[in-house]
């Protein structure tokens, strides 16, 4: 079963319990889990040669806290390479340095927010250019993965 179908059906199901049992009921029923948000300003230009930050947020906007760890990614474009922390995460830089991962622990709470502080570092002798990048986070089960991505845009002078 597809994950939308899936979602229509959770909630055709919750609407029910609604009806049926009322509202004390329909809070356990209605239950989406953690379902994560993500988000990504666009860091302040760099020159060539030179770097900037970039503060990806991933917020919990569902009703529960998230049951087991997940990873959040900062994928970068050529020519430019990253590195990450986070006090609440550990972050390591892939292979090639294009890639900044940081693993946030099981039981990010609801409405609770975990930020990366990620130094971006673009290669010398770069022309001036806008160059996208993404921010994802990946936890198994999120009830709407479609807003667990983010572009931000690396404005090279």
């Amino acid at each position: 079963m597809s994950r939308l179908l899936l979602s229509r059906a959770l909630r055709a199901a919750c609407a029910a319990v609604v009806l049926a049992a009322g509202p004390a009921a329909a809070a356990d029923a209605c239950a989406t889990g953690a379902d994560l948000v993500v988000s990504a300003a666009d860091p302040a230009p760099v020159q060539d040669g030179g770097s900037t930050l970039l503060h990806p947020v991933v917020i919990n906007t569902g009703d529960t806290a998230t049951a087991v760890p997940f990873t959040l990614y900062v994928h970068l474009p050529p020519g430019v390479v990253g590195s990450g922390t986070s006090p609440d995460a550990t972050c390591s830089t892939l292979p090639f340095g294009h890639t900044v991962a940081c693993t946030v622990p099981a039981g990010l709470a609801p409405g609770a927010s975990v930020t990366a502080e990620v130094r971006i570092s673009v290669a010398s002798g770069m022309d001036p250019e806008v160059l996208d990048g993404n921010v994802e986070a990946e936890l198994p089960d999120d009830p709407t993965p479609g807003n667990n991505s983010s572009t931000f845009r690396i404005t090279v002078i």
